[in-house]
């Protein structure tokens, strides 16, 4: 691991950032934004990051290993603390290691390619400073193209909920608020996910020690997801379920453990017959299983109680047809809304959490 701080030299005006403000009525809030190979999206996101209205804000890019000349770049940009993974080690490590780096008494998780709204950070902290039971609230977040909602992960459907702040079961790591001494304390994200799904792992620690996760719709975030390189195939599938089945063994014991090992197992089997990737689900459900000595390596599992409480802020009646629409009609269906500009639901594959009811 490198961790580097260059002097700025020759750095454009467009995208060099102005030293923190350190103000002592406004908290500081540490930005940690994991980079792979992103480097055009991370350069407009600092751009944006410049117009925040908050006095103190700290910026860290984790990079991933990337070969696209993002090191050489952001190494020279001032006002930004580079941290050079040197691999692809995934983003539960990478965003790890900005938090270790970080300095705030809040975290900002944000993607590469997801820009936050000028105001969206003082309203974060106004939430998080006004309800210290609050650990995690997550943005609400749109389609940068379309301006509808992407990424609606929650059991409560947006037409009723989008404006309404709630308690929830998980949160989406391209736009959420953390407090970095509960973060730390409960041990951050778990690292052996890589990728898809750590932020639910992450959610249920929280919610074990005492705090509260929250969807905060006052906040907004853009995200841009990439239409190259980037779309769910084989990989995803097969870690999707994989990892599902790893935080069951983590968190849950006996009958309730081996229920959603097989609700979750027989989903992603309907999940892979619709998107033609059957295959990699069932590689997924059997690496898995495999993990079963996850089960002892965390003996601590979750009480009647909390398994209640998540199960209530993750109860779904239904299974909704579109939250298995196959990949290449997701694809055609990006493409005819990025014209249309109602803020109404959309709710890519890649990025939703599907559950039946328990």
């Amino acid at each position: 691991m490198t961790v580097a701080l260059w002097p700025v030299e020759d750095v454009p005006a467009d995208v060099a950032l102005v030293p923190p403000d350190p103000s002592p009525a406004r908290p500081r809030v540490s930005v940690i934004i994991v980079n792979w190979n992103r480097l055009d999206d991370v350069l407009m996101n600092l751009r944006y990051l410049r117009k925040l209205d908050h006095p103190d804000v700290e910026i860290i890019v984790v990079d991933n290993g990337s070969t696209d000349g993002s090191v050489e770049r952001l190494g020279h940009m001032i006002g930004v603390k580079l941290i050079c993974v040197g691999r692809n080690a995934g983003p539960s490590v990478a965003r790890n290691m900005g938090v270790d780096a970080a300095t705030g008494k809040y975290v900002l998780l944000l993607d590469s390619d997801a820009i936050l709204s000028k105001r969206g950070l003082g309203a974060l902290v106004d939430r998080m400073e006004a309800d210290a039971t609050i650990g995690v609230a997550g943005c609400r977040i749109y389609n940068w193209d379309t301006r509808r909602i992407d990424q609606w992960i929650y059991a409560e459907p947006y037409r009723t909920h989008g404006d309404r702040t709630f308690d929830t079961y998980s949160f989406s790591a391209a736009g959420a608020l953390v407090r970095r001494d509960v973060f730390q304390s409960v041990g951050g994200f778990w690292e052996k996910l890589f990728i898809y799904n750590e932020e639910v792992d992450l959610a249920i620690r929280v919610i074990r020690s005492g705090r509260r996760v929250v969807y905060a719709p006052d906040a907004r975030v853009f995200h841009r997801p990439a239409v190259i390189g980037r779309a769910p195939g084989a990989t995803y599938f097969r870690q999707q379920i994989r990892n599902w089945i790893w935080i069951f063994f983590r968190h849950y014991a006996g009958w309730r453990c081996w229920w959603k090992v097989t609700e979750y197992s027989a989903l992603y089997v309907i999940k892979g017959l619709v998107n033609r990737q059957l295959g990699a689900c069932l590689r997924g459900i059997l690496d898995g299983l495999r993990g079963r000595a996850i089960a002892r390596e965390f003996p601590q599992k979750l009480t009647q109680a909390e398994a209640h409480l998540i199960r209530t802020l993750n109860r779904r009646r239904r299974l909704r047809l579109w939250n298995i629409m196959p990949v290449e009609t997701a694809k055609r269906e990006r493409k005819r809304r990025v014209h249309r500009t109602s803020p109404t639901v959309t709710a890519p594959l890649a990025n939703v959490a599907v559950a039946f009811s328990d």
